[in-house]
């Protein structure tokens, strides 16, 4: 499939379901003595439009703390394999945590977010930025040189600001707080998403 000529679609309540059960499996694999498989999920019980490629990301909180937040912003794969995978990975391999012990799993919130594709904006100030982020609630991904830096549309309702979303945009990447330049390249996205926590989804884990 030529991801390129794949167009953005919106999930329902009911498919974003299907992605928490996706990424809530994944991680009870790891703690199950049941025979459940770790392996990725089986591609003929999905729809088309749910093996389409698509970028996402999942987030992990134990007791409204984050926990883990790995994800793409790129569509490589189809989007219930890279949901899987960014599970895993946000529940094992995000360095900034040790990985998810079975005992958090009672206060574990897990969310899922499908991006749409990124729309390269003309700004070239952070001025220009801070104005249309006034009035867009979206995410944001900045590029300088070889150093990239996101933040989900989510963000916006931990009821952070305009200039404290920026700000975490720059303290994200290692930036000074009046950091900017003249090669930055400012992307935007919206997200389709649903959070639940770990043990409503499908009802009980064991």
């Amino acid at each position: 499939m030529d991801i390129s000529t794949v167009t953005y679609q919106t999930y329902n309540k009911g498919e974003l379901t299907q992605l928490l059960d996706i990424a809530r499996d994944a991680i009870r694999g790891h703690f199950s003595d049941e025979a459940i498989s770790t392996s990725a999920p089986k591609l003929n019980h999905y729809t088309r439009k749910m093996l389409q490629p698509a970028a996402c990301f999942v987030t992990l909180e134990v007791n409204g703390q984050l926990q883990g937040c790995i994800g793409s912003t790129i569509a490589t794969r189809p989007l219930i394999l890279e949901m899987h995978n960014k599970a895993i990975a946000s529940a094992y391999e995000d360095r900034r945590f040790m990985p998810l012990a079975e005992d958090q799993l009672d206060d574990l919130s897990i969310e899922v977010e499908v991006l749409s594709p990124l729309v390269i904006q003309p700004f070239s100030t952070e001025a220009e930025l801070f104005e249309y982020l006034s009035h867009h609630k979206q995410g944001v991904l900045l590029i300088d040189k070889h150093v990239q830096t996101v933040v989900l549309p989510s963000a916006w309702r931990r009821g952070l600001s305009t200039p404290q979303f920026i700000q975490l945009l720059k303290q994200k990447a290692g930036w000074s707080t009046n950091y900017w330049s003249d090669t930055m390249v400012i992307k935007t996205f919206t997200t389709c998403a649903l959070k639940e926590n770990f043990k409503t989804i499908r009802g009980k884990y064991f």
